[in-house]
């Protein structure tokens, strides 16, 4: 059976809710929640959408013709389409296009933004989604008639048919019944000579006037055909237009996304401080490196240098004096801080420096296997050769020895 969840809203905050029968048209639960209480609904399982009449007298609606090709640019140009229209700031209005019809136009709705989100909170508990919003001066309206005239009892809605609506100004609405004498006739005008359909309770009488069908607004709403329903412009968003309730879907899954989170973050710390040791760690070197450089050579001036330049000049000088060669540990270290320099997943443990060999034995530790063939690739690059001498794991991490040569 397919059944429709009609909410109905008052300006007040009274909410008139009822489960109709879509096919048969029958109303077959209904009640009134008051202001301040909570919507308390009888089972849904055959419900299959959810229709929210909005009282017309707290909603701007018209038709527009934008050039505007895609929704996004749609939602831009909406709210300067009616601006002129609209009794209230843009600042404080929410403006919502609908989908673009065969004539490329659209619906447009507009309400107080902070009255739209207390009627969101008001249904959004007991909603089936989808959902569509429409004012109430929609629902009660006929389709084949220039201008609808419902007495509402509080108030009477009007809406104009799609022969007298144009573009950009307000299409229906609601006015109190005590403004009625003064206000009827220009709409009526507005109609065009069109006909006018009338509740009898208005005593309205003419050529052009015909006795509205009776129904309530909530078999009204029901009633009407689905492709119109689904032109009204989703005021609440378009996440309502869904029918999964994705905040429902994963409200179970919170608390272990929350734990996921957790465990990312401590990873994420962990390798920050892995990053941040193996940085101390080059820099140590450096600096060793570096005041091995100044032991050598005192005279040097109070300037910063770096170990590739030690190596370097350290080298010329030798090299002036007949020397030949720099220091091979001076060389070596100088290479091995370049070689890691922006390495953060490879740790220099401990190094030691056979002078004989004129090699620098280094122990270090990698988060992979692949860290040394990457060493390898840039000792290349650097004019260095590495002999690998093993690897094996140690904990968390690995633990591999090799061999830095000049060639």
């Amino acid at each position: 059976m397919s059944q429709d969840l009609i909410l109905r809203l008052e300006e007040a905050g009274r909410v008139h809710w009822s489960i109709v029968d879509r096919r048969h048209g029958d109303r077959l639960r209904g009640g009134v929640a008051e202001p301040g209480e909570t919507v308390d609904l009888p089972a849904l399982d055959g419900v299959e959408r959810t229709l929210v009449l909005l009282p017309s007298e707290a909603v701007f609606l018209s038709l527009i013709d934008l050039p505007a090709r895609g929704d996004r640019e749609a939602r831009q140009a909406a709210p300067f389409a009616i601006e002129e229209e609209l009794a209230s700031r843009l600042s404080g209005t929410m403006v919502v296009p609908g989908p673009r019809d065969g004539d490329g136009r659209r619906w447009v709705m507009a309400a107080a933004s902070d009255t739209v989100r207390a009627w969101i909170d008001r249904v959004a508990p007991v909603a089936v989604r989808p959902l569509h919003v429409l004012p109430d001066c929609v629902a009660v309206a006929e389709r084949d008639v220039a201008l609808t005239l419902y007495d509402r009892g509080d108030s009477i809605l009007w809406l104009y048919g799609a022969e007298a609506r144009k573009p950009g100004e307000i299409a229906g609405g609601a006015m109190d019944p005590k403004l009625s004498s003064t206000v009827i006739s220009p709409l009526v005008r507005g109609a065009g000579g069109g006909v006018v359909a009338v509740s009898a309770s208005l005593g309205l009488a003419g050529e052009n006037f015909r006795q509205l069908a009776h129904g309530d607004v909530d078999l009204k709403a029901s009633a009407l055909p689905h492709a119109f329903v689904a032109a009204m412009p989703p005021l609440f968003g378009d996440r309502f237009l869904s029918r999964l309730d994705w905040s429902g879907l994963t409200g179970p899954l919170r608390r272990p996304l929350t734990l996921a989170a957790g465990l990312l973050l401590a990873a994420g710390l962990l390798l920050g401080g892995e990053a941040v040791y193996y940085r101390l760690q080059a820099e140590r070197l450096e600096e060793a490196a570096v005041a091995e450089f100044r032991a050598a050579v005192p005279d040097f001036p109070d300037r910063r240098v770096v170990p590739a330049e030690a190596g370097r000049l350290l080298a010329g000088r030798l090299a002036g004096l007949g020397g030949g060669e720099s220091s091979p540990f001076l060389q070596l270290t100088a290479a091995l801080a370049e070689l890691t320099a922006d390495r953060e997943t490879v740790r220099i443990d401990h190094i030691r420096f056979d002078r004989a060999r004129a090699e620098l034995s280094v122990s270090a530790l990698y988060t992979g296997f692949s860290d040394f063939d990457a060493l390898n690739a840039r000792a290349e690059a650097l004019g260095i050769r590495l002999d690998d001498g093993g690897a094996r794991e140690s904990g968390n991490a690995i633990q591999g020895e090799f061999t830095v040569r000049l060639q």
